[in-house]
């Protein structure tokens, strides 16, 4: 019974974790219009949570393993739960800002803690299955995260939108009380805080650079590379480092982690340029490019589990090395896009679908299994930076291409062929770097 549980509450926190990262994203024009804020201010909107997401997930893990998983998750949840709360009352741009924020803080807890207690509660025989059904309830979410807002948004108000997850959060909750259960995986020493403050500086300024590289921004991209050596230097030159840095001489733990930011790199930007393609050079309207694009999420739910009892059975470099050729043939779909017919798209969003199904679960499963027990915390934060770095570089690469392309304006108004010529570059390299995962994933399971 304890396994079902841990199951709901794995897949109900995934699903949360996807549709809060994207869900404010149709909501800014309205948030904007009412707040009376600049462009510049509702990007920061999202800008502040990401940075505060994703720069934090893992040395907050490091201390959530130490101190009690569950506590920490629960102190999260009812974290998110007010954040959530505080956004829907808020009536300037720094109320909402604050309020993001706390999500962001609390999205990171439950990013480093949620494929953690996964991982330690359910057998092994059991747990590919399992991170196949919370992979598809993730993506799920990613997906449907744009158009339940858009509709909500349209319907009732954007403030309602910060208001849809608070049930699920209170459910999760209640299910960690039912639990009454606590995980731990590191008893070691907490007391590297250098080198936290290190990581944190690193990892804020390149998400901040590549989100303002449209500014030229590279001075700061090249700031949070000499802090990252700095932090390299002093994790490798204390005694008792909270970085175990040993572990990335791992090299099938690198490649599982580079294979994930790879995926998500291309399977992000390949999702955005056809939503882009749809609307503004075929002319659909939202609601039907949202419908052609909800044949991915599909084929994920359908697949995802399978793949999970795949990865039980069959070694998940196989598996995974099986969905980058799906998602190769869905992007070399796209790359020729202006010129297949319209049915060729929704048969490279179904391949999309397939391939991010069949990589998700074995893919975790494969890298929370080369780490030992008191490191799966980190491991798992590391594994989900990742793949948010993987979607913000993609964006960060498409927006540069198109500054170049389309000039200062930066607008696709009725230039088809500048848009199409930085898809296609974009596409481009997501295809090499596709090509170089699925080289390291066959070449490292020949070794064997």
């Amino acid at each position: 019974m304890e396994d079902k549980w841990v199951t709901i509450l794995g897949c109900l926190l995934m699903f949360c974790v996807q549709f809060i990262a994207n869900m404010v994203i149709v909501a800014l024009p309205s948030m904007g219009s009412d707040l009376h804020l600049s462009i510049e201010m509702e990007n920061a909107i999202n800008l502040v949570f990401l940075i505060t997401s994703v720069s934090l997930m893992v040395p907050l893990g490091t201390y959530v393993s130490k101190y009690g998983i569950a506590r920490f998750l629960k102190i999260s949840l009812v974290l998110m739960a007010f954040g959530l709360l505080l956004s829907a009352v808020s009536t300037d741009i720094n109320m909402l800002l604050f309020s993001r924020f706390i999500q962001g803080i609390a999205t990171a807890i439950i990013n480093s803690s949620v494929y953690v207690i996964v991982a330690l509660q359910l057998p092994s025989d059991r747990l590919g299955y399992v991170l196949g059904i919370m992979g598809s309830c993730g993506y799920v979410g990613f997906c449907l995260s744009n158009s339940v807002s858009g509709m909500v948004v349209y319907y009732l108000s954007w403030r309602v939108v910060f208001l849809i997850l608070i049930p699920i959060y209170v459910a999760a909750i209640f299910i960690l009380t039912k639990l009454g259960k606590e995980w731990y995986t590191d008893t070691g020493d907490v007391s590297d805080h250098i080198g936290s403050i290190l990581y944190v500086f690193f990892m804020s300024l390149f998400l901040y650079g590549i989100a303002k590289l449209d500014n030229n921004n590279v001075a700061v991209i090249m700031a949070s590379f000499v802090i990252l050596i700095i932090f390299i230097y002093f994790e490798t030159h204390i005694s008792n480092p909270r970085y175990d840095l040993a572990i990335f001489r791992n090299i099938k733990y690198v490649i599982g982690n580079f294979s994930a930011f790879v995926m998500y790199f291309m399977t992000f930007i390949a999702s955005y340029i056809l939503n882009y393609y749809l609307q503004y050079i075929l002319g659909y309207d939202s609601r039907l490019a949202g419908l052609f694009l909800l044949a991915t999420p599909l084929a994920v739910v359908f697949v995802s589990t399978l793949a999970g009892k795949l990865s039980d059975k069959i070694d998940e470099r196989t598996i995974s090395s099986v969905a980058v050729m799906f998602i190769l043939i869905d992007v070399f779909l796209l790359f020729f896009m202006d010129e297949v017919p319209v049915y060729m798209l929704l048969i490279a969003c179904i391949l999309q679908g397939i391939g991010h199904g069949l990589f998700s679960s074995p893919n975790n499963r494969f890298v929370l299994t080369q780490v030992d027990e008191k490191d799966l915390s980190n491991a798992s934060a590391v594994l989900s930076t990742n793949k948010d770095v993987g979607k913000s570089v993609s964006l960060a690469l498409f927006t540069i291409i198109c500054g170049f392309i389309l000039g200062p304006v930066n607008t696709l108004g009725d230039d088809v062929f500048s848009f199409m010529m930085a898809s296609k570059i974009t596409l481009t390299i997501a295809l090499v770097l596709g090509v170089v995962t699925l080289f390291l994933l066959i070449l490292n399971r020949l070794k064997d």
